[in-house]
Protein backbone atom coordinates (compact mmCIF):
# COMPACT_ATOMS: atom_id res chain seq x y z
CA UNK A 1 0.00 0.00 0.00
CA UNK A 2 2.77 2.44 0.94
CA UNK A 3 4.68 1.56 -2.23
CA UNK A 4 1.59 2.36 -4.32
CA UNK A 5 1.15 5.70 -2.56
CA UNK A 6 4.84 6.55 -3.11
CA UNK A 7 4.55 5.74 -6.81
CA UNK A 8 1.41 7.86 -7.05
CA UNK A 9 3.12 10.79 -5.32
CA UNK A 10 6.09 10.58 -7.71
CA UNK A 11 3.82 10.37 -10.74
CA UNK A 12 1.79 13.38 -9.59
CA UNK A 13 4.97 15.38 -8.97
CA UNK A 14 6.23 14.60 -12.49
CA UNK A 15 2.91 15.68 -14.03
CA UNK A 16 2.90 18.86 -11.95
CA UNK A 17 6.46 19.67 -13.05
CA UNK A 18 5.49 19.30 -16.69
CA UNK A 19 2.43 21.46 -16.21
CA UNK A 20 4.48 24.22 -14.59
CA UNK A 21 7.23 24.27 -17.20
CA UNK A 22 7.61 27.69 -18.78
CA UNK A 23 7.20 27.99 -22.51
CA UNK A 24 10.67 28.62 -23.88
CA UNK A 25 9.55 31.22 -26.42
CA UNK A 26 7.60 33.44 -24.04
CA UNK A 27 10.18 34.32 -21.39
CA UNK A 28 13.76 33.67 -20.40
CA UNK A 29 14.77 31.20 -17.70
CA UNK A 30 14.62 33.94 -15.10
CA UNK A 31 18.38 34.11 -14.76
CA UNK A 32 18.96 37.08 -17.04
CA UNK A 33 22.12 35.52 -18.43
CA UNK A 34 22.90 33.96 -21.72
CA UNK A 35 23.01 35.13 -25.28
CA UNK A 36 20.30 37.72 -25.31
CA UNK A 37 16.56 37.93 -25.82
CA UNK A 38 13.84 35.52 -24.95
CA UNK A 39 12.46 33.73 -27.97
CA UNK A 40 14.05 33.03 -31.29
CA UNK A 41 14.87 29.51 -32.29
CA UNK A 42 12.50 26.65 -32.90
CA UNK A 43 10.21 25.88 -29.98
CA UNK A 44 10.11 22.35 -28.73
CA UNK A 45 10.67 21.05 -25.25
CA UNK A 46 13.29 21.84 -22.67
CA UNK A 47 16.75 20.52 -23.58
CA UNK A 48 20.13 20.35 -21.88
CA UNK A 49 21.95 22.38 -24.52
CA UNK A 50 19.35 25.11 -25.01
CA UNK A 51 17.87 25.53 -21.54
CA UNK A 52 19.63 23.64 -18.75
CA UNK A 53 23.33 23.94 -19.55
CA UNK A 54 23.29 27.78 -19.41
CA UNK A 55 21.77 27.57 -15.91
CA UNK A 56 24.32 24.99 -14.78
CA UNK A 57 27.18 27.03 -16.26
CA UNK A 58 26.03 30.13 -14.39
CA UNK A 59 25.29 28.46 -11.05
CA UNK A 60 27.50 25.37 -10.85
CA UNK A 61 30.88 26.61 -12.13
CA UNK A 62 33.70 25.96 -11.47
CA UNK A 63 33.01 22.91 -9.31
CA UNK A 64 31.01 20.99 -11.93
CA UNK A 65 32.62 22.39 -15.09
CA UNK A 66 36.33 21.72 -14.70
CA UNK A 67 37.02 20.50 -11.17
CA UNK A 68 35.04 17.27 -11.49
CA UNK A 69 33.78 17.58 -7.92
CA UNK A 70 31.19 14.98 -7.09
CA UNK A 71 32.76 12.84 -9.85
CA UNK A 72 31.13 14.81 -12.65
CA UNK A 73 31.24 17.95 -14.76
CA UNK A 74 27.49 18.15 -15.40
CA UNK A 75 27.64 21.81 -16.44
CA UNK A 76 29.91 21.12 -19.41
CA UNK A 77 29.50 17.45 -20.26
CA UNK A 78 26.06 16.16 -21.26
CA UNK A 79 27.14 12.52 -20.91
CA UNK A 80 27.66 13.09 -17.18
CA UNK A 81 23.92 13.66 -16.62
CA UNK A 82 23.34 9.95 -17.21
CA UNK A 83 26.11 8.76 -14.88
CA UNK A 84 24.95 7.23 -11.60
CA UNK A 85 25.43 9.14 -8.37
CA UNK A 86 28.57 7.87 -6.64
CA UNK A 87 28.76 10.13 -3.61
CA UNK A 88 27.06 8.66 -0.54
CA UNK A 89 26.94 12.13 1.03
CA UNK A 90 24.41 13.17 -1.65
CA UNK A 91 20.85 13.73 -0.41
CA UNK A 92 18.72 10.61 0.10
CA UNK A 93 16.50 11.83 -2.76
CA UNK A 94 19.40 11.07 -5.13
CA UNK A 95 18.81 7.37 -4.52
CA UNK A 96 15.88 5.21 -5.59
CA UNK A 97 15.97 3.49 -2.20
CA UNK A 98 16.30 6.66 -0.12
CA UNK A 99 18.40 6.43 3.01
CA UNK A 100 19.72 2.96 2.16
CA UNK A 101 21.69 4.68 -0.66
CA UNK A 102 22.31 1.48 -2.59
CA UNK A 103 20.38 2.29 -5.81
CA UNK A 104 21.60 5.61 -7.22
CA UNK A 105 19.64 7.82 -9.57
CA UNK A 106 21.43 9.67 -12.38
CA UNK A 107 23.45 12.83 -11.86
CA UNK A 108 20.80 14.78 -13.80
CA UNK A 109 18.04 13.57 -11.48
CA UNK A 110 20.23 14.23 -8.44
CA UNK A 111 21.02 17.76 -9.61
CA UNK A 112 17.33 18.59 -9.38
CA UNK A 113 17.04 17.02 -5.91
CA UNK A 114 20.15 18.85 -4.68
CA UNK A 115 18.80 22.16 -5.99
CA UNK A 116 15.32 21.63 -4.56
CA UNK A 117 16.71 20.72 -1.14
CA UNK A 118 19.03 23.74 -1.13
CA UNK A 119 22.06 21.43 -0.96
CA UNK A 120 23.63 22.89 -4.10
CA UNK A 121 25.40 25.12 -4.79
CA UNK A 122 27.33 23.94 -1.73
CA UNK A 123 27.53 26.26 1.28
CA UNK A 124 25.41 29.00 -0.34
CA UNK A 125 22.44 28.60 2.04
CA UNK A 126 20.10 27.92 -0.85
CA UNK A 127 17.39 26.52 1.41
CA UNK A 128 16.85 30.06 2.72
CA UNK A 129 14.08 32.25 1.33
CA UNK A 130 14.52 34.43 -0.50
CA UNK A 131 17.29 32.44 -2.13
CA UNK A 132 20.70 34.13 -2.16
CA UNK A 133 21.99 35.32 -5.56
CA UNK A 134 24.40 32.39 -6.16
CA UNK A 135 21.50 29.93 -5.90
CA UNK A 136 19.32 28.59 -8.70
CA UNK A 137 16.15 30.69 -8.92
CA UNK A 138 12.73 29.09 -8.61
CA UNK A 139 12.13 29.79 -12.33
CA UNK A 140 15.40 28.07 -13.21
CA UNK A 141 14.48 25.17 -10.92
CA UNK A 142 11.21 24.76 -12.86
CA UNK A 143 13.17 24.57 -16.13
CA UNK A 144 15.43 21.85 -14.71
CA UNK A 145 12.42 19.98 -13.28
CA UNK A 146 10.70 20.03 -16.70
CA UNK A 147 13.90 18.75 -18.32
CA UNK A 148 14.23 15.86 -15.84
CA UNK A 149 10.51 15.01 -16.25
CA UNK A 150 11.01 14.94 -20.05
CA UNK A 151 13.80 12.36 -19.72
CA UNK A 152 16.75 14.82 -19.79
CA UNK A 153 16.98 15.34 -23.58
CA UNK A 154 20.19 16.75 -24.99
Amino acid sequence: MIRKLSFLAIALAAVAALGCAPTPTSKSDGGGSGSGGGGGGGGGGVTYTKDVQPILMAKCAPCHTTDGLGAHNIATTYDDVHDPVVSVDAPAGCFKDGLAKMMPKTMGECALVAIMEGWMPMAMFCADMPRPAPCVTLAQQEVIAAWVAAGMPE
